[in-house]
């Protein structure tokens, strides 16, 4: 079985290398669990001329009994998707109907490897969209549009497919969305719901492709990164009876955005066009679409405390989806908590592990500094567990790319804030210029994956090790 951290070996060359090597076989367990490709072939099989989608794993805003089609009587099968996972999903698929797919367009992330056989791949701008998320947005919408009844078209659905299927609504550019883009979720650090709030309602594809399908049969497959379950009733709700451009407008506002996004943006709310506006129920009330979800956070985490389990070591998973919460004090409470853990027992006697997911934010502003919200994490704990024999704190991003950068994530330990003194570093000046990536790749201490063509967000380890 191949390593899924690729520098395991320089990890593991100094600092608390016990306490590492244990958190760094948690972090592959984990990491290894989110793979969509099994579930979704346990979803969409052939059996003896027909077609069948469900499963009873999957059975979640679903119908409850398989949907079963005569393959004599499908017309085409089209596949069409965007987002870090979707790839990885659509090779499933492949797999399983083979030359049966007439058609499609799969958008992955830039930097990622083409897998696909039949459909064709495109790899497009995150976090930030670009002329190939156009594109071949726009290529998606053509299929789309001839979708007739007897069809049956897949869309996939995973995290990034907002910026790589992203096409301007009429009457604003590309470099003009890339602009709403950076003022929302790098300078103000906007909640995911508040920002696709905004973003979603100025492009014509993302959760709109059920608008474009006709009467063909239309089946959406998600790999979502939050339980649906989890209410977050402490992030950016719109105002009730708000439609989508309203809702849009409250948040440029609450952000303090309104006045800096273009003006052509502004304009295109103002109208409040709703052609353009999120799905109706009634374009799609009577038509035969069906929506599942086969892949989340769960899984990761299921996988990682198992793991750790197995290691003779007490496991608790404080949250699944910790989000939309600035990294650093979010670090600082993590560092404290083991520093109990070790010292006191509480809220679990060491050797023990605590686990987080979730999603956090970096308000970056004019900083000039590399990371990514995981890498900043990991940096911002080190003060916290400074002296420490035997804590360590990861953090990484499922898919394999924290932020703009190439690398997962990354991990600290007890040595982690001399060694960075002695390499001549101010970890206060570092941290406001969220340079963490640069730091910690200076140190040894970034985690690197490569991309993983999966996406429920990020994995966090804290380890206490028994005390001597």
């Amino acid at each position: 079985m191949d390593a899924i951290i690729k520098n395991k070996q320089q990890l593991l060359s100094h600092g608390n290398v016990a306490g590492r090597s244990v958190v760094l076989d948690i972090l592959e367990a984990g990491l290894r669990a989110p793979d969509p490709y099994p579930n979704m072939r346990k979803l969409v099989r052939l059996e003896n001329g027909k077609l069948i989608v469900g499963h009873p794993d999957f059975r979640e805003s679903a119908p409850l009994e398989p949907l079963v089609f005569d393959l004599s009587q499908v017309g085409h099968i089209y596949v069409v998707g965007g987002g870090k996972a979707v790839q990885r999903m659509a090779e499933a698929l492949e797999d399983t109907l083979g030359d049966l797919i007439t058609d499609g367009q799969i958008n992955a992330k830039k930097g990622d490897t083409i897998r696909l056989k039949r459909i064709p791949v495109t790899l497009a701008g995150h976090p930030l969209p670009d002329e190939d998320s156009v594109a071949r947005g726009r290529r998606m919408l053509e299929i789309e549009a001839r979708c007739r009844k007897g069809d049956i078209i897949f869309c996939l659905d995973s995290g990034g497919g907002t910026a790589t299927t992203a096409v301007p609504v009429p009457g604003i550019t590309l470099e003009e969305l890339r602009e709403v883009y950076k003022i929302l979720y790098f300078d103000s650090g906007a909640n995911m719901p508040a920002a696709n709030a905004v973003r979603n309602h100025l492009a014509l594809v993302n959760t709109k492709h059920a608008r474009y399908v006709g009467d063909a049969t239309f089946i959406q497959i998600s790999s979502r990164e939050v339980p649906p379950s989890i209410v977050r009733a402490h992030l950016y709700q719109p105002p009730k009876g708000a439609n989508g451009h309203q809702a849009a407008i409250q948040v440029l506002k609450a952000y303090h955005c309104w006045d800096k996004v273009p003006q052509s943006v502004r304009d295109f709310l103002l109208e409040g066009d709703p052609r353009y506006g999120p799905i109706r129920p009634d374009e799609v009330q009577g038509k035969p679409h069906y929506h599942y979800r086969i892949m989340g956070p769960e899984y990761m985490f299921a996988a990682a405390r198992k793991r750790a389990q197995e290691l003779g070591l007490q496991a608790m998973i404080l949250a699944l989806s910790l989000n939309d919460i600035e990294a650093q004090p979010v670090a600082e409470t993590f560092g404290q908590i083991a520093h109990e853990c070790e010292v006191l027992g509480e809220p679990l006697h060491p050797p023990c592990v605590l686990l987080c997911g979730g999603e956090l934010v970096v308000a970056t502003g004019n900083s000039t500094g590399r990371g990514g919200r995981n890498q900043e994490f990991a940096l911002a704990a080190a003060p916290r567990i400074a002296g420490s024999k035997n804590i360590v704190i990861a953090s990484v991003d499922s898919e394999g790319t924290d932020g703009p950068t190439d690398v997962a994530g990354g991990i600290v330990d007890g040595h982690t804030l001399d060694r960075l003194v002695e390499a001549g570093f101010d970890l206060r000046a570092e941290l406001e210029n969220h340079n963490s990536g640069g730091v910690l790749e200076a140190l040894g201490d970034t985690v690197i994956t490569g991309i993983r063509g999966q996406n429920v967000r990020d994995l966090r380890v804290v380890y206490v090790g028994a005390r001597a």
